[in-house]
C-alpha cells in the first residue's frame, strides 16, 4: 500500500477528530480538495455533498446535532485496505452514547480516493442489516440526535 495514501487518510482522521473535540475545522478543509464529493450510502440520512464548503458544512452540522449529544464518541479503525493506487477502504466501528441510556456500536466502511495528497472523494457505507440494531436504539433512546449531514 503506497504510504502517501495511508498518510493523506490518516492525517484527514487526525484532523476530523480534531475538529470534533476543538471546533476548528480548517484542518479538515487543508485536507480535502476543492472539489470533493462526500457520499453516505445504506442509512435514512443517506446523502452526497460536493464541494469542500458543503462537506465542511455538513461535517459540522451532523457532529453538533448528534456526536456533540452523546456523552461517548469512539471510532475505532480495524482495517485499511487499498482499493487501487490512490483508493483506500477503511473498515471502523463507531460507538455512541449516553451515561443514562448506554451506548451502541455500528460498524461502517469508508472509502477514499486521493490525489495530490488531499482527499478527492469520500464514501461512508453502512450495511442496513448490521446497522439496523443501532438505528433502532437511536430511535428509542436518543431520537433527539440527528446524524444527517445535509
Amino acid at each position: 500500500m503506497a504510504p502517501n495514501i495511508v498518510s493523506s487518510f490518516m492525517q484527514y482522521f487526525d484532523s476530523f477528530e480534531n475538529a470534533v473535540a476543538g471546533g476548528d475545522w480548517s484542518g479538515v478543509a487543508s485536507q480535502l480538495t476543492e472539489d470533493i464529493r462526500y457520499q453516505v450510502h445504506g442509512v435514512p440520512f443517506s446523502c452526497e455533498l460536493v464541494g469542500r464548503d458543503a462537506v465542511i458544512a455538513g461535517f459540522q452540522k451532523s457532529t453538533a446535532a448528534f456526536d456533540a449529544s452523546m456523552d461517548l464518541r469512539m471510532l475505532e479503525i480495524l482495517s485499511l485496505v487499498r482499493l487501487g493506487p490512490d483508493a483506500l477502504r477503511v473498515e471502523l466501528i463507531s460507538g455512541y452514547g449516553r451515561e443514562a441510556i448506554g451506548s451502541v456500536t455500528a460498524p461502517v466502511s469508508i472509502e477514499a480516493s486521493v490525489r495530490n495528497g488531499q482527499i478527492s472523494l469520500l464514501r461512508d457505507f453502512y450495511d442496513p442489516v448490521l446497522t439496523a440494531p443501532a438505528l433502532t436504539w437511536l430511535g428509542t433512546h436518543a431520537a433527539d440526535a440527528d446524524p444527517s449531514y445535509c
